[in-house]
């Protein structure tokens, strides 16, 4: 697994929903960061192959990081939130772990 750090900068951090979200009229990707601290970034509709159907298509929500999204080292958790006409969804939860400089 590759290590990211803290005050990384372009980045894409991609997100597989597992369902066909070409609908989608609004999404972005939901955090909460090691110190408990929540909020979202935008994300844009991404079309390539998702591993949790199994097919090609817009299944992925992609934000790239700026440098002031990590901020802190320590586990991250990641939600990919999407809005549509006919409801609105979360994908799985994600943790990943954010690294200190040179660590």
């Amino acid at each position: 697994m590759v290590k990211h750090y803290v005050n990384e900068v372009g980045t894409d951090l991609v997100l597989d929903t597992g369902y066909v979200i070409a609908t989608a009229t609004e999404q972005y990707i939901k955090y909460k960061d090691p110190a408990g601290n929540t909020g979202s970034w935008s994300a844009d509709l991404f079309s390539s192959y998702s591993q949790l159907a199994g097919a090609t298509g817009t299944y992925l929500l992609k934000h790239t990081l700026e440098s002031t999204d990590l901020t802190i080292p320590g586990e991250w958790r990641f939600h990919a939130y999407v809005g549509a006409v006919d409801g609105t969804w979360l994908g799985e939860m994600v943790k990943h772990e954010i690294f200190d400089t040179f660590e």
